[in-house]
């Protein structure tokens, strides 16, 4: 524990050699609340009486225009006493035009993540705190390391994978210890990134994807990359990351069956033994097939809805980049899946994970 809170440490306080640019076309947004009831004017634009909270005018009371149509039904008006974020914009001449952008949601998601890391404290024990922490290892390492460095000119993809990499090394120390299990965990889920790192490469290339890859909100990052970025390789990373965790799960899983039928049964072959663990894997990747797929439907389901309703035939509405580009992350993330159970097991095996010394 003491080690995974050192790498944490250690990790926000090393200098990034990227940093992230700065979106100077989008306003920002300060937190503030509201002291009275918004009153409507024309056309559902009204005002509103606000205490900032950040920013330059924080701790001052400012009028803040407020949208209160309701174009979407069963949308919330805004309260007394209600925290909401404030957008700032500078007209010429100086004049500062502050909008009511959205309600702030912050605390009440740090409350909910807290909820969730004592229910996997709870539930979990030590072995779930350290997961947590590989969590946490993980975000930072992509945060402040590999979304600065695929932003800054960077290969997505090499970048990526070498996140992803160095992340499975220390995840795998963090939670495991340095022990045969961490070095099984690192060759399996190691080699199953880089298959799934490969199919991706190749059903891009075979299927001609565009640099945007479907996806239309990239083009906003065009201006602020100034076209230093490989916006193909972004989509592929994406894929990639998104793969990291579930083959993580399907890896340590096989490398923990192996270790404990080789404890309860030490006399049984390597062969013996992997057959064994293979059975498990089945079982574990029947779910994970149907659970992946879903997971993907369901991020991506105003996009299957908007395809499915649109006129023209079904096989060729599928085959736009936009339905294309999401059918291909789910099975690159499923083939991923798939890879990492036998290749932990087979890993496992080899490094003598369970075997007395």
């Amino acid at each position: 524990m003491l080690a995974s809170a050192a790498l944490l440490l250690a990790l926000l306080g090393l200098p990034s050699p990227w940093q992230l640019p700065v979106d100077t076309a989008s306003p920002p947004l300060y937190r503030g609340v509201i002291l009275v009831q918004p009153q409507e004017g024309l056309n559902g634009v009204g005002s509103v009486l606000i205490e900032m909270l950040e920013g330059p005018a924080a701790g001052q009371q400012v009028a803040v225009e407020v949208d209160l149509g309701d174009e979407v039904t069963g949308a919330f008006y805004y309260n007394i006493n209600e925290e909401v974020l404030i957008s700032e914009a500078q007209w010429e001449g100086g004049a500062i035009r502050r909008t009511v952008a959205d309600r702030s949601r912050g605390g009440i998601l740090i409350f909910a993540l807290l909820i969730f890391a004592a229910a996997v404290a709870l539930v979990g024990g030590w072995r779930g705190v350290r997961s947590l922490l590989s969590l946490v290892v993980v975000l930072i390492a992509l945060l402040r390391f590999g979304i600065p460095a695929i932003l800054s000119g960077a290969p997505p993809l090499l970048a990526a994978a070498g996140v992803a990499l160095a992340v499975t090394v220390v995840t795998s120390l963090v939670t495991e210890g340095p022990t045969r299990r961490a070095t099984a965990a690192i060759i399996g889920i190691g080699a199953s990134l880089i298959i799934a790192c490969a199919t991706s490469v190749a059903l891009d290339g075979i299927l001609s994807f565009t640099p945007i890859g479907g996806n239309m909100e990239i083009l906003n990052l065009v201006p602020l990359l100034d076209g230093n970025v490989d916006l193909r390789g972004i989509g592929l990373a994406a894929t990639l990351i998104g793969t990291l965790g579930i083959i993580d799960d399907v890896a340590i899983t096989q490398i923990a069956a192996v270790d404990e039928l080789r404890t309860s049964d030490p006399r049984a072959s390597g062969l013996q033994i992997g057959r064994r663990a293979h059975a498990i894997g089945q079982s574990h990747i029947g779910a994970v097939v149907n659970t992946l797929p879903l997971a993907y439907l369901a991020a991506a389901l105003p996009l299957v809805v908007a395809t499915l309703v649109a006129p023209g035939g079904i096989l060729a509405r599928f085959g736009t980049e936009q339905v294309a580009v999401e059918l291909v992350r789910s099975l690159v993330g499923t083939l991923g899946v798939l890879a990492a159970s036998p290749l932990s097991t087979a890993a496992a095996i080899l490094v003598g994970v369970g075997e007395l010394d």
